[in-house]
């Protein structure tokens, strides 16, 4: 009688998206999305320097809250690992696109620091405009992110 022995492949897997999770996990978070609208808000439309600094400092605590579980949820289903040989992708953008997650809540996490520091110190005008310019930095890493996102989404559902 033969004995059959399988082989377990340690090769690497590949992260892949998948874009029917993601579109819905992205959809389906609205409060993720009018939080950073209303940051967005509030670096355009600058009022006092001390309101900003008080808004800002709920607003992005909030934010990073949220992001947080978007992101969790986005790691979760929105990403599998595939055997490299049912991957389409060249280079494996997906894995880089979901690795942003890290460095963007770190970003988020040091812009609410910078934030609460200058409202429990007084808010200076220039300080104040310098947060609002970090935080605007950092909302256009993340709208970057976001169309990275998007296009693997799209390319995704272009090769099925």
């Amino acid at each position: 009688m033969a004995t059959v022995v399988s082989t377990v492949s340690a090769a690497k897997k590949t992260l892949v998206v998948n874009s029917a999770f993601l579109q819905e996990i992205k959809d389906s978070h609205p409060e993720f999305w009018h939080t950073l609208h209303h940051v967005r808000q509030i670096c355009e439309n600058m009022e006092q320097p001390s309101h900003v600094t008080r808004d800002l400092v709920r607003l992005l605590n909030d934010l990073r809250d949220k992001m947080a579980l978007q992101f969790a949820l986005e790691e979760s289903y929105g990403y599998i690992e595939v055997a490299p040989e049912f991957s389409s992708c060249k280079v494996n953008a997906a894995e880089k696109t979901m690795a942003q997650h890290c460095s963007l809540y770190l970003l988020l996490s040091e812009l609410i620091e910078k934030a609460e520091e200058l409202q429990y110190r007084g808010a200076i005008a220039a300080c104040v405009q310098e947060l609002v310019d970090q935080t605007q930095a950092f909302d256009e890493k993340l709208r970057e992110h976001e169309r990275a996102e998007n296009g693997l989404i799209e390319n995704s559902r272009n090769v099925g």
